[in-house]
């Protein structure tokens, strides 16, 4: 199969570089649908592994100027994990070795613009879009979708109507005005809109779609008239359309530039042209004047505008792309002068999405950007690796009780309990007076770390309350710990 695959591929490649060499001109239709099958596969997530497997759809386009074409995609596919291959670059799967089954309809809408003259019969595409994902998982034997967690801790379909953007490039082969061959390959990242699951499933579940497709297609709705391209004509001299200038010699774009020195000789009527008879561009973006919206971009924006020739500014922060130093930041970041984030209180969460924008320096937060309280939810269990006798804290833990005093001066209204634990090795009093002397240590850094003293009760528990067996090194190291429990 992956053989045949690559001889395809080899074949339209070579079909396509013949089609250009050979300079063949199709006037594209300014609509086409058209078939489309291919593979797909998840990626991202926690194993095993999604595989290559197929796909089947339709497909729809707009031809929108000379150069850009929009695309509408839908498609629908059945995906099996196989807990036995180690890339997701796989082709198939075993159905035997799977746990789950993803099952979704992919719509899809995508800007593309062609890389290469847009009237060769091989050309080169890139684009980008976004869609809607409908997506299930289920479970591969029953067929019964798995049941998770939400982010309000409800139980919940592991299932979504999720949007999603995407990339895609591809290949084209035009074989007539009517009909054309299209290898693409898009990726796409599900973005959590419309996937509400707690955080757990999030940082799990597969993010990316990654595929490519082989699509035929079949033109309609005429062929598309571009401003600015060349048009073959068959008799235009003698069919009575073309001009007489000045100097009696044949104008057939009426631009008073005779076609022999005409280097555009096939512009639009009407059109400001230059001294050579090509559409007049001030700010060299390659929009021609009578079409540019912006007429006086700077050139430092050269291959950075839209279609209208204004500077692009994909990140939507306003800061055009060609003055952006961070010119991918998410939508609603503030940025400063050069398009950067701004993050006043440098917890990894720009202002502009940060609903905490004031957090104290150094504390975790959640992904909203506020001071991440579930540390809280339940005792704390610290490890320490004591030496006999000893009570001093290890730097690891040091740094936890750094971070958990940031926190506790945050939540002013939590008290806490500080509670020692020994392994059964030495008396009974023994142990408990060295169990209050660990926890009183612990108490003392958090206090040097700026929490009231008032908030805190230090006890010392000795042999009591075991979590580990005591016959073995293991068992012990773990009955050698501190437990901090908060209330209010």
């Amino acid at each position: 199969m992956i053989i045949k695959m690559r001889s395809l591929v080899f074949v339209f490649i070579a079909a396509g570089m013949l089609s250009l060499m050979s300079a063949v001109e199709v006037k594209a239709q300014s609509q086409t649908i058209g078939v489309s099958g291919g593979y797909v596969n998840l990626s991202g997530g926690n194993r095993p592994k999604f595989t290559l497997q197929p796909t089947f759809g339709g497909t729809l386009g707009q031809r929108i100027s000379d150069s850009w074409f929009a695309d509408f995609n839908l498609s629908v596919q059945t995906l099996y994990d196989d807990s036995t291959v180690n890339s997701s670059l796989s082709l198939g799967r075993n159905k035997s070795n799977s746990t789950r089954k993803w099952s979704a309809l992919r719509l899809a809408l995508s800007l593309n613009r062609y890389l290469l003259s847009p009237d060769n019969g091989f050309n080169i595409s890139t684009g980008f879009g976004g869609g809607l994902m409908v997506w299930k998982m289920t479970d591969p034997v029953s067929d019964t979708v798995f049941l998770v967690t939400s982010q309000k801790n409800q139980t919940v379909d592991y299932s979504a109507s999720e949007l999603f953007l995407t990339l895609q490039s591809g290949l084209h082969l035009i074989f007539s005005s009517r009909w054309s061959l299209a290898l693409q390959a898009h990726a796409d990242y599900l973005t959590g809109a419309g996937a509400e699951f707690n955080n757990a499933i999030e940082s799990a579940r597969n993010k990316w779609q990654l595929g490519s497709f082989l699509s035929l297609k079949f033109g309609f709705g005429g062929p598309k008239q571009m401003s600015w391209q060349p048009i073959r004509q068959t008799a235009s001299v003698s069919s009575g359309t073309t001009s007489i200038s000045s100097s009696g010699k044949n104008d057939s774009d009426n631009d008073g530039i005779p076609d022999d020195k005409d280097k555009c000789p096939y512009n639009e009527i009407g059109v400001p042209v230059d001294e050579h008879g090509c559409p007049l561009d001030g700010d060299y973006d390659g929009v021609p004047d009578a079409l540019d919206h912006c007429p006086n971009t700077d050139r430092n924006a050269k291959g950075l505008v839209d279609i209208y020739g204004c500077p692009v500014d994909a990140d939507f922060d306003g800061i055009p792309d060609y003055m952006d130093q961070c010119p991918h930041n998410v939508v609603g970041a503030m940025v400063d002068s050069v398009g950067c984030p701004i993050d006043s209180d440098k917890d990894g969460v720009p202002d502009g999405l940060d609903d905490c924008p004031n957090t104290l320096y150094g504390v975790q937060v959640d992904k909203n950007g506020c001071i991440d309280l579930t540390i809280i939810d339940k005792p704390l269990v610290l490890y320490i690796d004591y030496t006999a006798g000893s009570s001093e804290v290890d730097p690891d833990n040091r740094e936890k009780l750094k971070k958990l005093a940031a926190i506790l001066n945050f939540a002013k209204d939590v008290k806490i309990e500080v509670n020692g634990y020994t392994d059964d090795i030495g008396t009974p009093l023994a142990n408990r007076q060295l169990s209050e002397k660990r926890a009183s240590r612990v108490a003392q850094y958090l206090i040097s770390y700026g929490l009231d003293a008032a908030r805190i009760k230090v006890f010392g528990q000795g042999e009591g309350n075991f979590v580990g067996d005591n016959q073995t090194a293991a068992g012990r190291a773990k009955n050698r710990r501190i437990e901090i429990v908060f209330y209010k």
